[in-house]
């Protein structure tokens, strides 16, 4: 910023210049439709007839003057403009008496939602989402004795009674220091589709139970196209206090993998066969199934094949299987990823950066990776929960040693970084991810249900140079904080599905353009 010194006479004047206004942030905004922008940057001045806002939107410029009833605020600093009715993605512009700032790109989004019945005897949350290829989505839950669909010829939500193991149950929680024995499940952490068009998801009890009761988890296939009697299979792992959590359909081998990281039986990744292995709706643990683990050395077609992880994969948490049939797998509490070859049974553990998150479990256990995923060029991509940052590396160029540790600089160097800078880690993290066609990553944020207030999500660009969040949820009506959660793309729309998890719902997101 530039001073003018004006001499009148013995008098002399300083004023400062004004400068051509400029604003922060990357190349990329995004709004709800009808909603809130703000704008940061310098050189806005103060209100004035030559100050405006300029949208300009498929050709056509609509030009707001910062004393218009939509700017609600108009500082040097900052302005804050009420989107008007009609308002489309495109690009917008500050303008001055001084000049014109940068285009910067506007990314506007209608953001709808739908309500989950409540199921009666519990009081079930969403977590995962799944959307098969006639638009159906497929909700699980924590604590969950419904399977949740979307209808999306009706536009509502229904839930589908599972089957029940006989009371008192099969799960177990701690609750103020007293085990009780359950028929819900915490731990609804997935659902997939799976090309057939049936649907799986786990079930795995209580989070981290070591109380006297038994703590089963299973895994369960429901097949929309069946009879009705027929619809549910239900896979009960063996031995207890299994802890299961993710999933992956391995089509090249046709066989369901889930991984398992509880207190009893450790760090597992397992792979079946669900059309030779044995499935029991009636839930029969009256002995420990360990007979349907697979011998070493096989045969493997009728029984759980199990990889056991090194000491430092503590609970294995989410899977993806790169394009040459290799799992990949996070270590929620490890502080890394890993890849296994089911061929050989060779694992490689890549470590990640010291955690910088504030969080009490984050400073104990590390950054806590939890979703990953495969990018349209076939990166593997995941995120931290607590430290909120998303990475991404090449799986055939991460197998030198220098992959394997920390560099000087405590970093990775197979591993790109991305982090979101707009988060508060002590309270809203990061929690799942999903790639749209167009090649963004889409993420939620996660967090207590009280306390936490920006909780939102957006997206990573394809060129991977900035991260672009919406304003926080928290300005729509609804019960307790905003957090988000599961994720489902359209491919043909582009629309954003999204779980709520304490507002007990599901929202969608479709661009204005």
């Amino acid at each position: 910023m530039r001073i003018l010194v004006f001499v009148i006479g013995f008098l002399m004047v300083a004023t400062e210049a004004s400068a051509q206004p400029t604003t922060n942030g990357g190349a990329t905004a995004a709004a709800f439709a009808q909603g809130l922008l703000t704008i940061t940057g310098a050189g806005f001045g103060e209100p004035g007839r030559t100050s405006a806002f300029v949208l300009i939107e498929a050709g056509t410029v609509r030009r707001i003057p910062s004393t218009a009833v939509e700017i609600t605020h108009w500082a040097d600093r900052q302005i804050v403009v009420h989107l008007p009715e009609g308002a489309r993605s495109g690009r917008f512009r500050i303008e001055t008496a001084d000049g014109t700032s940068r285009d910067v790109r506007l990314e506007v989004y209608r953001y709808d939602w739908f309500d989950i019945p409540p199921t009666s005897g519990t009081n079930a949350l969403p977590l995962a989402m799944a959307r098969a290829a006639d638009g159906t989505l497929w909700i699980n839950q924590e604590f969950h004795l419904d399977l949740q669909r979307f209808d999306p010829g009706l536009g509502s939500v229904f839930g589908i009674s599972i089957p029940r193991p006989p009371m008192p149950g099969a799960f177990a929680l701690s609750i103020l220091g007293n085990d009780i024995r359950t028929q819900m499940s915490g731990l609804g952490e997935d659902v997939i589709v799976d090309p057939t068009g049936s649907v799986w998801f786990t079930k795995g009890g209580g989070y981290l139970y070591s109380g006297r009761h038994p703590n089963h988890s299973r895994v369960v296939r429901y097949d929309p196209k069946a009879p009705e009697p027929d619809r549910f299979r239900v896979y009960n792992v063996p031995g207890d206090w299994n802890q299961v959590t993710g999933l992956a359909w391995d089509a090249r081998r046709a066989r369901l993998w889930f991984a398992e990281g509880g207190l009893d039986r450790g760090r597992r990744i397992v792979s079946f066969d669900p059309e030779h292995v044995r499935w029991d709706n009636t839930f029969d643990f009256s002995r420990p199934l360990d007979d349907r683990i697979c011998r070493s050395g096989g045969p493997y077609e009728d029984c759980f094949r199990v990889y056991e992880l090194p000491e430092g994969s503590r609970q294995p948490a989410h899977l993806a299987l790169d394009r040459g049939g290799r799992i990949w797998y996070t270590a929620f509490w490890g502080n890394r990823i890993g890849r296994l070859d089911p061929q050989s049974g060779a694992v490689l553990e890549y470590p990640l950066p010291k955690t910088v998150s504030t969080a009490k479990p984050a400073q104990v256990f590390g950054s806590g990776p939890w979703q990953i995923v495969v990018a349209p060029d076939g990166d593997i991509v995941f995120n931290t929960h607590f430290d909120a940052t998303i990475g991404r590396l090449t799986p055939d160029r991460a197998t030198g040693e220098a992959c394997l540790a920390l560099d000087v600089t405590g970093r990775n160097p197979c591993i790109r970084e991305i982090a979101d800078t707009g988060i508060d880690l002590a309270r809203d993290w990061l929690h799942s991810i999903a790639f749209t066609p167009d090649g963004r990553l889409w993420f939620t944020e996660h967090g207590p249900q009280e306390g936490a207030t920006a909780a939102s999500l957006g997206f990573v660009t394809q060129d991977w140079r900035e991260i672009v969040r919406l304003p926080p949820l928290a300005s729509f009506p609804g019960d307790g904080n905003a957090a988000t959660a599961g994720l489902a793309i359209d491919p043909a729309t582009g629309d954003v599905w999204f779980c709520e998890y304490w507002r007990r719902r599901i929202g969608r997101l479709r661009r204005v353009d």
